[in-house]
């Protein structure tokens, strides 16, 4: 993969808890999408709650799915 295919991250609030460590995040342009925590960010041991400022990576295959890859302030 080359730097240029790289996705861009997009913020949003986490609005709801699901199962297996899954997200309900409504995006800052008005999408909802199911996110996870990226493996990068689970090393860095991030904590996320409903109401949480993040950043997620949207897939580039399901619109309706991404990952969460840090908090935002």
């Amino acid at each position: 993969m080359t730097g240029s295919a790289r996705a861009e991250s997009i913020g949003g609030t986490i609005e709801e808890a699901l199962p297996s460590a899954l997200y309900r995040v409504k995006l800052d342009d008005g999408r909802k999408v199911v996110a996870g925590v990226a493996i990068e960010a689970r090393r860095t041991l991030i904590k996320v709650a409903p109401g949480d400022r993040v950043e997620v990576v949207p897939s580039p295959f399901d619109p309706t799915r991404g990952k969460i890859t840090g908090r935002r302030s």
